[in-house]
């Protein structure tokens, strides 16, 4: 009999001891279940706070770079309307980049022509792309406008036939020729160690068939 009781307590001490384990997992899980929460709770709401500021100052700078972005647009129209760049300036100022490269002493003799064609080939460029912004400016008058665009279709030619005396140039036995023609003067360079009288001949004679000018708005020289 005694032992059948102490059997019985022990398993009832046993079953208390599971309930009070059972009781203190489920308030320690609650408590941490909580604690979780609450402790989600604030870096949730940290978080939001701190995305609700990056928000603010993206819009910040959004604002900013779009007023910057305005500014040098504005800047950009006020300088093309402000110019009042003249097709004269612009031709005139083309040329004499152009002279000053092909008579320039600072180029590589061994690469003389390549040097000075890729410059003239630039300076043109230049001047096509001031030509355009004068066309293309609804501000521009309709004088402006014509003359902007009657020169460069007279570039465009200029281009062409520069092109096609050079061409003929090298055919008479010049290792290289370069041609630039303006309103009343042509400049031919060719390589050669030294021009004689027949080499002068032979290329006035291209030069003045092709572009219809007189001898003295010609000039020859010589690259080697």
């Amino acid at each position: 009999m005694f032992k059948i009781r102490g059997r019985n307590v022990l398993v009832l001490s046993l079953a208390l001891t599971l309930c009070l384990i059972g009781y203190l997992n489920y308030a320690i899980g609650k408590y941490t279940a909580l604690e979780t929460s609450t402790e989600f709770q604030k870096y949730e709401e940290k978080k939001l706070a701190e995305l609700h500021n990056e928000e603010n100052v993206k819009d910040a700078n959004l604002t900013i770079e779009s007023t910057d972005s305005n500014e040098s647009i504005k800047e950009e129209m006020d300088v093309v309307d402000s110019s009042n760049c003249e097709v004269n300036d612009i031709i005139q100022k083309t040329s004499k980049n152009i002279k000053e490269t092909i008579n320039s002493q600072k180029v590589n003799r061994t690469n003389y022509f390549i040097e000075s064609r890729l410059n003239m080939n630039l300076e043109r460029e230049k001047m096509v792309s001031l030509l355009n912004e004068i066309i293309n400016n609804d501000k521009t008058d309709e004088e402006n406008t014509k003359a902007a665009t009657n020169e460069k279709m007279k570039l465009i030619d200029i281009m062409n036939k520069e092109k096609i005396v050079e061409n003929l140039i090298e055919s008479k036995g010049f290792e290289n020729a370069l041609v630039f023609i303006t309103d009343n003067s042509v400049n031919v360079i060719v390589e050669i160690e030294q021009l004689a009288d027949s080499d002068v001949a032979k290329i006035l004679d291209i030069v003045m068939r092709e572009t219809k000018y007189s001898p003295e708005h010609i000039k020859i020289s010589n690259k080697f």
